[in-house]
């Protein structure tokens, strides 16, 4: 039986940090031998690879346990090293939580998966709190392959930072952070031909097309609750992340929402905007100013505003 390899992102890696499993690259469905175990990637050459859209590395199956550790150790130096340059720290924690959601997306009844995404969820609380300029960092990564995990990212660290300066509690802010992450979770029971809507104007679908997309709320709290172990909190604003205070969002058509759950749903219209639909960030809060009235409370909205403001974003 040969080996079988797993996928880990190139941010993931760290330039000058020693390897603990052999890495490897993916040319032509053949899998070489970039580093060996002990060795460490040189920062230009990963700068080449980034440059080239490479995305990812690749691992034995069996060093799994080895990497998540060295992600692990990453996290934590993202979170207390202020040496580290705040593009660094925002690569390594935009990576590891991408890396997690499509792990759960793949695997959806991974206990370990979950695990992972807790811990990437708290790492974007960490590196976001009292540090303005961690969001734009975060906000100045491109998309990859997949607009999905980027939107994830932008999504939970936009609500993370506004909920933390608002003063919610610790327990809201975490949910708020696992929950934004996760929100799309449902997309991996959806036909592939229909996961491409998220990168689509809503206006732009047909009939058939809304219906389906319409239904990735529901789909997503279904996924989690098959692990028993997801927070009630989280499993709320995944299927309320496309409410609105009017009654007009879906899948349940609901008028009140908690203040982690609008803030989540605000975030989100927002950055589908911004990170889905690729427009101006100015622009989109415009639009969110003038169409999403109603649809949220004024507060909020006006909230939203000065923050992006205030943090360089806009």
């Amino acid at each position: 039986m040969g080996v079988e390899y797993s996928p880990i992102r190139v941010s993931t890696i760290k330039p000058q940090k020693k390897l603990t499993f052999d890495l490897h690259i993916r040319f032509k469905e053949q899998f070489l031998l970039y580093l060996k175990v002990g060795e460490a990637v040189d920062r230009d050459k990963l700068k080449k690879l980034k440059k080239q859209k490479v995305a990812r590395f690749f691992i034995d199956s069996n060093d799994e346990e080895k990497y998540q550790h060295y992600l692990d150790d990453l996290l934590d130096a993202a979170v207390t090293d202020k040496n580290m340059a705040a593009s660094d720290r925002a690569d390594i924690v935009s990576g590891a939580a991408k890396n997690a959601v499509e792990e759960m997306r793949e695997n959806p009844s991974s206990k370990k998966a979950y695990k992972a995404t807790e811990k990437a969820s708290k790492g974007i609380i960490d590196v976001v709190k009292n540090n303005p300029e961690m969001l734009k960092e975060l906000f100045k990564i491109k998309s990859e392959e997949d607009v999905t995990l980027q939107t994830a990212v932008n999504t939970s660290s936009l609500a993370v930072r506004m909920a933390q300066l608002k003063g919610m509690s610790e327990e809201e802010i975490e949910a708020i952070s696992t929950g934004g992450l996760l929100r799309d979770v449902g997309i991996t029971k959806m036909d592939k031909k229909y996961q491409e809507l998220f990168s689509k104007p809503l206006e732009t679908f047909t009939n058939i097309e809304l219906k389906i997309y319409k239904t990735h709320p529901q789909l997503g709290v279904k996924v989690l609750e098959e692990l028993e172990t997801v927070p009630q909190e989280v499993l709320s604003i995944v299927h309320t992340h496309e409410e609105k205070l009017s009654g007009m969002g879906f899948p349940r058509g609901i008028k009140k929402m908690s203040p982690s759950e609008e803030i989540v749903s605000l975030c989100s219209s927002y950055d589908r905007l911004v990170t889905c639909l690729d427009g101006d960030p100015k622009e989109a809060i415009k639009t969110i100013g003038i169409d999403e009235l109603g649809n949220y409370n004024l507060d909020n909205i006006t909230f939203l505003k000065k923050m992006l403001k205030d943090d360089g974003l806009i």
